[in-house]
């Protein structure tokens, strides 16, 4: 029986922000401390990062989110059913570890993982969209790391990010279609990194090995090598696509080590680029 557990620091936020509503705006960054305080610092952040952004770039847009937050509800016996679905998808038996903190962020903060040993805790900011999706693809992408090895903080290659990003996105789809649910919202025409999908994978070949925050970040959530946003999740998802179209069920996928990952990711880049079916550029 895994031991998946929930905790939330919303109720510090509606304080926090009760109060900082009624301060003067200078105030708002001591409000925080005293009644919010957020614990951990997001990847990428600096030491106090987080809370500035809150008061003084995302004040204006927690009115609007305000009900969500308050009434956001995601029960222990649901999020233990997701870790199970998941499980049984990805042919996992391996023992999930995992506390689940909810928390309100800047509308630009991604999930993130932290990895204790055997222990992770991902923390899930619950003002972003389609968050029940998202969150279905963060268990997704916690029981792959048990499962597989692989670490799911910055110190992994981009060719394990991308691996990882394509598995949780699939293994996600799975989960929504099984409970009848629509995956919409993780399809991909509507992102401009899908008019030049060989472009972009030829300009994501030579950067597979780096560990450097700078190159996952400018892949995933900054500009990549070819100027599109998302490179790296628009070629796991092409990557993990293709792998699947020749045979190799999620499950299989799933059990891969971390050392085979990088070159299981450049041989599926080779092969995709090899075939003209993909979408040419457009005019």
């Amino acid at each position: 029986m895994d031991d998946v557990r929930s905790n939330q620091m919303l109720d510090r936020f509606l304080t926090f922000y009760d109060q900082a509503a009624k301060a003067p705006h200078h105030k708002r960054y001591e409000i925080w401390t005293e009644y919010y305080n957020f614990p951990h610092t997001p990847p990428g952040y600096q030491q106090g990062q987080l809370a500035k952004e809150m008061v003084d770039y995302a004040w204006n847009k927690y009115s609007h989110v305000y009900d969500k937050i308050q009434y956001f509800n995601t029960s222990p016996l649901e999020l233990n059913e997701q870790v199970d679905s998941i499980k049984q998808i990805l042919h996992c038996t391996t023992f999930v570890d995992l506390t689940v903190l909810f928390f309100v962020g800047t509308f630009e903060t991604d999930p993130f993982i932290i990895q204790e040993n055997h222990h992770y805790t991902l923390c899930f900011p619950v003002e972003i969209a389609s968050s029940h999706t998202r969150l279905i693809q963060e268990l997704a992408r916690v029981v792959h790391c048990r499962q597989s090895g692989l670490a799911p903080s910055h110190t992994r290659t981009l060719g394990q990010l991308i691996f990882q990003e394509g598995l949780s996105i699939h293994t996600t789809i799975e989960v929504l279609e099984e409970s009848g649910l629509s995956a919409a919202s993780l399809n991909w025409e509507e992102e401009r990194c899908s008019r030049e999908p060989n472009r972009v994978m030829m300009n994501v070949l030579p950067h597979l090995h780096r560990t450097d925050y700078e190159a996952l970040y400018s892949f995933t959530k900054g500009t990549g090598a070819s100027g599109y946003e998302k490179e790296a999740n628009f070629t796991g998802w092409l990557v993990i696509e293709h792998l699947l179209e020749q045979g190799r069920p999620l499950y299989e996928l799933a059990q891969i080590q971390k050392d085979e990952v990088d070159t299981i990711v450049e041989r599926a880049l080779l092969s995709l680029m090899n075939q003209a079916y993909l979408t040419q550029p457009q005019e």
